[in-house]
This record gives structure tokens, C-alpha cells and sequence, in this order.
């Protein structure tokens, strides 16, 4: 006795159930891709920010503990920030936060360009140093007295 053809068990997916499995799989990424994207440019902004402002109270604590001012002097064309012996010029520090970095940030600036910090815990002024990718931007300041603060 054979099996009739109805009476076979299926087996897998049809073309139109495995169709409509992927156009509604698309429209799901296709909603979530600029979320996802969104989330990724704030990420690296906030991260470069914080990693900013760990940069300038460690550069403080190094004038401190050399005895010696240290400059720190932002680069906007190449997006970088260079932290280096005041007297000697020696770079003790060089950080990209540009295109080649993790950050892939995409602008940095700061007023006023270049600060020196002095043994004393305090800055020749105070700074205002900006990271930003589309129109999410965070602010690193440096007050004269030498408090660094993160803020939006």
C-alpha cells in the first residue's frame, strides 16, 4: 500500500512562509538601524569626552608631581590633544580622537587652543573643550582653579 500525497507529513518551509519571514525580518532592521546608529554617535561621544576629562586631571597630577607646567594644546584640523613639558616641549601624551581612533569624532575644539598647568593643581585659564558627532555634543571644562567637569 502506497501513501497517497496528502497524507505525506511536511517537511521545512514553504517559499512564501521563508518570503515573508525575511521581509519582516528587513522592515524589523530597517526601524532599528538609525536607533542603533543614534546610539553608537552618543556612545563615542560620551566615551571621548570622559577619556577627555581623565586626560586633563592627569595631566594636572603630572605637573604636580614633576614640579613642572604642563601644556596641553587641542588640534582641531587633526582632531588631536597633546599634552607635553611646558619648558622642554618633550610630548608626553598624544590622544586622536579623529576618524582613526575608536572615537571617530567629528569635530574638537577648544577655547582657548592651548592651557598651561602649573604645579600647583591650577591652569594659566580656564578651557572649554568641545566633542561632537552630528549635532550631539559634549562639554569638558577646566576651571582656573583645576577642577575638570564632564557635562552635556
Amino acid at each position: 500500500m502506497h501513501a497517497s500525497p496528502f497524507n505525506r507529513s511536511r517537511a521545512g518551509f514553504t517559499l512564501v512562509e521563508t518570503l515573508i519571514a525575511i521581509v519582516i525580518l528587513g522592515i524589523l532592521v530597517g526601524a532599528l538601524a538609525p536607533v542603533v546608529s543614534r546610539q553608537i554617535s552618543h556612545s563615542r561621544v560620551n566615551n571621548a569626552a570622559q577619556l577627555l576629562a581623565a586626560d586633563l586631571e592627569n595631566a594636572l597630577s603630572l605637573a604636580g608631581r614633576q614640579r613642572s607646567p604642563v601644556r596641553v594644546t587641542v588640534d582641531p584640523a587633526q582632531r588631536t590633544v597633546l599634552i607635553a613639558d611646558r619648558a622642554t616641549g618633550t610630548v608626553i601624551t598624544r590622544r586622536s580622537y579623529g576618524p582613526t581612533s575608536e572615537f571617530k569624532v567629528e569635530t574638537l575644539t577648544a577655547s582657548p587652543a592651548s592651557v598651561d598647568l602649573l604645579p600647583q593643581g591650577r591652569a594659566t585659564s580656564a578651557a572649554t573643550l568641545t566633542v561632537s558627532i552630528g549635532s550631539y555634543a559634549r562639554q569638558v571644562t577646566l576651571s582656573r582653579a583645576g577642577l575638570v567637569r564632564s557635562q552635556p
